[in-house]
């Protein structure tokens, strides 16, 4: 408990710009462990011809820095619209002149860990006990997530987000975020458990509508 609570206390500009190069680090050991010319080859085997799917996997490789280039701004948009989100739950709550958007914002990305730890958890996975797979199966899987209880051929592909964003990381993001704003403040944590579920998850609801909107129109 103590070292998480000196965690939270590090510095938040510190903790930015080390999941900003944790996230990109992460990018770079898939792209060159996970993403191969044979991965390439099963994905588009069916559809394409073998020198047509390389020529697409050399264009990906040759692009590839514009990914690590927008790496930072996603980033920042997403904190910022996740602390935006959490800040009403605050503001509803009556605990806006104890937590202030600042405070939020720095719990919003020390608690990115989570997230940062499952993306390391499925790199792992795939790197050393998934066996044979193609990029439809990396996109597809996330660990400890309701996704991981059907094949990927047995669900629509409108349902694979919302079935992968059910996972057990999201329950650890929330109490890490609940705990991180206690630290900040002099209320229970109750309140802050209170202030998080009552803004992050109908933010989390309608930003899965959202990408079951955009999906069920580009399959429309």
């Amino acid at each position: 408990m103590n070292l998480l609570i000196q965690y939270f206390r590090l510095n938040k500009y510190h903790l930015f710009l080390a999941i900003i190069i944790a996230n990109m680090l992460l990018m770079w050991l898939s792209k060159s462990v996970l993403i191969n010319e044979v991965v390439f080859y099963n994905t588009y085997s069916e559809q394409l011809s073998y020198d047509r799917s390389m020529e697409l996997f050399e264009d990906m490789k040759r692009y590839s820095w514009i990914g690590y280039a927008i790496t930072p701004l996603v980033l920042v948009i997403k904190f910022t619209l996740i602390s935006l989100v959490i800040y009403i739950g605050i503001f509803l709550c009556d605990l806006h002149e104890k937590i202030s958007f600042k405070k939020v914002f720095g719990t919003v990305v020390a608690s990115e860990i989570v997230f940062l730890f499952a993306s390391i958890i499925k790199f792992l996975w795939l790197g050393f006990f998934a066996g044979n797979y193609n990029l439809n199966d990396l996109n597809f899987f996330y660990p400890l997530s309701l996704a991981n209880f059907f094949s990927r051929t047995e669900i629509d592909r409108i349902w694979i987000f919302p079935l992968q964003i059910l996972n057990l990381f999201q329950i650890i993001y929330l109490l890490a975020v609940s705990y991180g704003l206690y630290l900040q403040a002099d209320v229970s944590r109750s309140k802050t458990e209170k202030a998080v579920l009552v803004s992050y998850l109908p933010g989390l609801l309608i930003w899965v509508a959202f990408i079951l909107f955009l999906t069920i129109g580009t399959t429309a």
